[in-house]
This record gives structure tokens, sequence and C-alpha cells, in this order.
């Protein structure tokens, strides 16, 4: 491979792989409306959130880091009082307990609004704040992932314009991943210098230290703890253990960062925990770990492409096991065609599975994929793969992963709808 692909590989993954501080969901709420706050400065007399239906509806039960409370309000609030801007993902990082009284009062007794956007046709994260100060009215809008910024005001006074269309720029067929398929991940994560790939290392540590947290029980309900005691010396079991417990701690709201992929800390932590539990399980050196952790973690990217950042199905679930599939298959020692089987054995057991919000039962969700994905890999190194074109595999994975993704974004839009609706009228109204 050409060293201007690699270099073009490495700023692709490069850009989906960001430290990520608390869920993305409620993060992103709260980066706009810190964005908003910023643009004119001062105390905020009035919020008002503006986003779509996903982020809405399925980001109240989650766990905020450095507070006590859950839902989009509290995430507006604690972005507009006390949130660093210029932190992106790590915009909460650092509030204190004084911001969090500030900010839960301001829940309870203040002027917010969250208006959820119930059209179906405008998919994807789209999350417009505005923040009313002494100063005036702060506006901001993040689209697309939930950190980039794509217009920002103070008053009458434009800051930043990327002239974004509701609509037409949230059409991920344009991605720069789409320039590559599966074959071409493959031969990046197989052939490219490994020391080109050393800035994965600071992913496996920063995952396995909040892991740690959940196995230890400083966090979280028991449930990574539980089933790390439930493994005995079973490798699959172990890698599922260690995936529950990072995802299991991230929805707790622990006080830690994550490594996301993707904009989702969960997918990061599904993404990489299993491979490093089962390289040291198998005894498998560190450049054997980081080029298979390459290879899940752009397939997993591939899979998120196909079904949208914002999806009916789990990108866990469907979009990281697959990822996990074919980094497993790779560390184990299989070519192209293992990976592209391992897909296809996983894919057909996911197919479907709905995201219904971050809390914990995400951590089960996950975990269950992991081990369905182990499975898939191992049996298709085996030479066992399941047959081509049936039901819903394809002729390989990439084909398999092309329809999941047109399933997904196209298939189960009003399923979506409809389920971010009766979400919705479970939560707390402000």
């Amino acid at each position: 491979m050409d060293k201007k692909i690699y270099d073009r590989m490495n700023d692709i993954l490069k850009a989906e792989i960001k430290p990520a501080f608390g869920c993305t969901g409620p993060i992103g709420v709260s980066y706009a409306a810190a964005e908003a706050r910023d643009a004119v400065g001062g105390t905020p007399i009035r919020i008002k959130i503006a986003a779509d239906k996903d982020t809405c509806a399925k980001n109240g039960d989650v766990g905020i880091p450095g507070t006590t409370y859950k839902g989009i309000g509290i995430a507006a609030c604690l972005g507009a009082f006390a949130g660093d801007a210029s932190k992106k993902l790590e915009v909460l990082k650092g509030i204190t307990p004084e911001d969090e009284k500030r900010a839960y009062a301001f829940e309870k007794e203040g002027d917010i609004q969250v208006i959820p956007d119930w059209e179906t046709e405008k998919i994807g994260v789209f999350i417009e704040a505005e923040v009313e100060t002494e100063n005036g009215i702060g506006k901001a809008i993040v689209a697309k992932t939930h950190s980039n910024l794509v217009y920002k005001a103070a008053n009458d006074t434009v800051l930043v314009d990327q002239h974004f269309e509701r609509v037409g720029n949230l059409d991920e067929t344009k991605d720069p991943i789409t320039e590559f398929g599966i074959a071409d991940l493959y031969e990046y994560a197989t052939t490219i210098p490994i020391e080109e790939l050393y800035w994965l290392r600071e992913a496996l540590q920063m995952n396995r230290a909040l892991s740690e947290k959940a196995m230890s029980g400083s966090t979280g309900i028991g449930l990574g703890a539980q089933l790390m005691e439930n493994a005995g010396g079973d490798i699959i079991r172990r890698a599922k253990a260690w995936a529950a417990a990072g995802s299991e701690a991230r929805m707790g709201g622990l006080n830690m960062s994550t490594m996301a992929c993707a904009t989702s800390g969960n997918v990061g932590i599904t993404g990489s925990m299993p491979l490093m539990s089962l390289a040291e399980d198998l005894g498998k050196s560190e450049e054997d770990l980081l080029r298979a952790l390459a290879f899940s973690y752009y397939v997993t990217c591939f899979g998120k492409n196909r079904i949208g950042r914002h999806s009916a199905m789990c990108a866990c679930v469907v979009a990281a096991s697959c990822g996990v599939a074919a980094g497993t298959s790779l560390l184990m020692g299989g070519d192209l065609q293992t990976a592209m089987g391992a897909i296809n054995n996983t894919v057909c057991n996911v197919f479907g599975v709905v995201c219904d919000g971050a809390r914990y039962a995400c951590a089960l969700k996950l975990s269950s994929a992991v081990g369905i994905a182990i499975e898939g890999a191992m049996l298709a190194k085996k030479g066992i793969i399941l047959p081509a074109n049936e039901g819903v595999t394809g002729q390989d994975g990439q084909a398999t992963m092309e329809f999941l993704g047109q399933f997904a974004k196209k298939g189960m839009l009003y399923t979506d709808k409809f389920l971010c609706q009766e979400l919705y009228k479970k939560l707390p109204k402000l």
C-alpha cells in the first residue's frame, strides 16, 4: 500500500478515535450549550435545546460524569453554566459540586426547553443550542458528530458558519471512509509499519482503566465483576466481562474519560477491550494486538458509517461486533477470507438488534455481542462459515454489512421513530 494511502487511512481513523468524558449523547448537548454560552459570555438566564429525536429520547437513563443526575436537561445546564467548550467531548471535565448545584437548580426552576425533532427524514446527530445571558443570545449548532460545530453566533454576529444543510450534509455516503472496502482495511491493518499504530496504545490504556474501576467495585452495579467471577478460565467469557465492565463504568457516569470510536464511547470499549483480553490470554504480542485493534476499529467505523451515527440498530451490537469478529480473526492468524467469514457468522446472529438508548443494559447487550463475534471468528478460523447469500448474509462480509446498513437506514426509520416517541414519554418532563 502506498504511503499516501497509509497516511490518508491513518488520518481517517485518528479522526474517529477520540477521548470522550461521559456518554456522547448528553455530552454533545453539553458541548453545544457550552459553545452557545461561550459566544456571548455571562450567566445563563434562558436555555433552549432543539435536537434530533434520538438525542432527546435515548439519553435520559445514562449517568453524567461529575454529577449524580441524568438527562438532557441537566446536561444542557451543566454545559451552559460550567462547560469548557474548548475541550470538545471532554467539555464537562473539571466541573465542581458547586457547578452541579447551580445547574440542577436551574433545571428545576429556570427557563429551559428541550424540543425533540420527530421528523423521520431528518436523521443523524443535530443539536441546536440557544443560551441567553445578560450579554445577549448565543447560538450554536453541533451536527453529524457530537463535537462537530457547524454554526456559532453572538447576537447578530456570526462567528462560525460551515453552511451546514440539515439533511444533505448528514448524508454519510460521501464520508472519507467510503473510499475504502474491507479488503483495504485488512491491508492497512496488516502491512502498515507498526510504529504508525502506537498511538492506539492510549485507547487500550484509557479503556482498560475504566474497566478496572468497575471490576474493583468502585462504580456501577457489579455486572463486570460478576461476569468475570463467572468466567473462570474461559477466554470468551473473560473478554465479555472486560467489555461489560468498561460500559458499566461509563453508563454509570464514572468521572473518567474513555476512548470513543465513531463518536461513541461504548463502541470504543466494545471494539478494544475484548481484543486486549484475548491477546493476554492467548499470549499474543503487542504488535499482534495493535494490528487487530486497528482492524477492529476500522471495520467498526465502516459499520457505523453504513447504519448511521444515530441508528435504529444498536451500534455496539451490530457494528462493533463486526469489528471484534474481524479483529479476533486477525489476532488468531486468520486472513482476509477468515475475517469476511467471521463478519458473516456474526451478523446473522445480531442483525436488527435495536438501540433503546444509553443505560446499564448496554453493558449486557455489548457483552452478548462480543461473545457472538469471538465465536464467529473462531468458527471462521476453522473454516466453518455460514453459506453466502442466505437470509441477510451477502456474498462476503462487506456485502453483508452493506445490506445491514441499508436496512438500518431505510427499513427501520419508522421503527426508530416509534421507539423514540415511546421512550420520550417515559422521561421526566422539565
